[in-house]
This record gives structure tokens, C-alpha cells and sequence, in this order.
């Protein structure tokens, strides 16, 4: 991933007044993000974050109402990190002097390594976002985002789209490579023939979906 975003850009988290006061919140999310992706979201507990943080309870709780509200924060630095990727994939100038075939691939290997290298902290959002969907509207929100951005950025390129409806298969293609992404994250690595492919294998398999789905010249 890309550098993690200090905590006072995070609207779900009010600004820390001192600097320490910053460090000591970055040091709590830091904390939880390493035990989640260690252990997985059921084992995230509020001493075990403390104590990695060297911080207290009191402090905990100075920030932070439960265990909900931490989550939450660590969703919305994900998505932050989410929104620099999809800066660098959506630059119109990586479509300059590629076909549509040749951009596709790459941007898929970005995705793809992203959540196979965060899947326990994005089974942990899911699971999150399943208990109490109104908390986690904002991510839901950054996902008709990617698909708005990035199909927008495809369909500069509708002449190499041989789909009788490209805007609508666009759409759908994208948030196909998206669930599949989000069910490995809940589910565990997609299986075929009896064993989980790989990180290269999910990216071929997927690039070769979207392709042929839209008929891509």
C-alpha cells in the first residue's frame, strides 16, 4: 500500500490538538491494522491495541468509543490509500500511447495485490460493514467511485469496445472484478481445479473475463 495517511485527514476521527495527541493515534490505528492483518478482525482486541501502542485505556477511550469506531477509522484510512491508488490508475496519461487490452491488465495487478495483501483487513470492513451498514456508507460510496472513475476512463476508448451496450457492460464488468475481490476477502483465495490460484493467476483470469466480456478488439 501506499504511505498510510496521518490521522487528522480522517473525518471519522476528531483532529488531535497536539501533536503527540496525533502520534499517539496513529500509533493506536498502526497498532490495530498489524493485529488485524496478523490475526484476523475476531482477534483485534482493545488491551492488545493499547499495550502495542503504548498507550493506556484512558487514551484508548479519549479517541474512540469501542471497537466499532476503531475499525471504522481503519476503513477510512484503507479507503484514503484506495483513493492514491485510483489517482495513479485513472491519470488519463497511462491510456496514452496503449490499447485499451494493454491498460487493462495492469490496473487489474494493481487491484488484485492490494486485496491479497489487505484480505484480512478487508474481511474484517466486510464484516464491519455487514453489523452496522450505516457506519461504513462512506466505503460503499468509494466503490461507486472506482466504478464511475475508471469506467469513465475505459470509455474514452469505446471505439475498441465490442459490446452492443458499452457504458452498461463497462459498469458491470468493473464491479464483477470488484466482488470477486471483496468474496476472496470474506470467502479466502478463489479456488479452481481443486487448489487456490495465485496472485498472477487471478490477475490473468480476471483481465481475460473483463476482455472478452466487453469484447475488447
Amino acid at each position: 500500500m501506499s504511505e498510510t495517511a496521518r490521522p487528522h485527514t480522517l473525518r471519522s476521527v476528531a483532529r488531535p490538538k497536539q501533536a503527540r495527541s496525533a502520534e499517539t493515534l496513529e500509533r493506536l490505528l498502526d497498532a490495530a491494522q498489524a493485529i488485524i492483518k496478523e490475526r484476523g478482525g475476531a482477534e483485534l482486541s482493545i488491551p492488545e491495541v493499547v499495550a502495542r501502542a503504548g498507550s493506556s485505556v484512558g487514551g484508548f477511550y479519549a479517541r474512540f468509543k469501542d471497537k466499532d469506531e476503531l475499525v471504522c477509522a481503519l476503513e477510512e484510512r484503507f479507503v484514503v490509500d484506495m483513493r492514491r491508488l485510483l489517482d495513479v490508475v485513472t491519470d488519463a496519461d497511462r491510456l496514452r500511447g496503449l490499447t485499451l487490452r494493454q491498460f487493462v491488465g495492469p490496473a487489474i495487478g494493481r487491484l488484485v495485490r492490494l486485496y491479497r495483501r489487505n484480505e484480512r483487513l478487508a474481511a474484517a470492513f466486510a464484516a464491519a460493514s455487514a453489523h452496522n451498514p450505516g457506519k461504513h456508507a462512506r466505503t460503499r460510496a468509494f466503490r461507486d467511485e472506482i466504478v464511475e472513475r475508471v469506467g469513465a476512463l475505459v470509455l474514452t476508448r469505446s471505439a475498441e469496445i465490442g459490446h452492443p451496450d458499452p457504458e452498461r457492460a463497462v459498469e458491470f464488468a468493473i464491479q464483477m472484478v470488484l466482488s470477486t475481490m471483496r468474496a476472496e476477502a470474506v470467502f479466502g483465495p478463489t479456488r479452481a481445479r481443486g487448489r487456490a490460484l495465485s496472485e498472477n493467476e487471478m490477475v490473468v483470469e480476471l483481465e481475460h473475463m473483463f476482455v472478452r466480456y466487453l469484447g475488447i478488439t
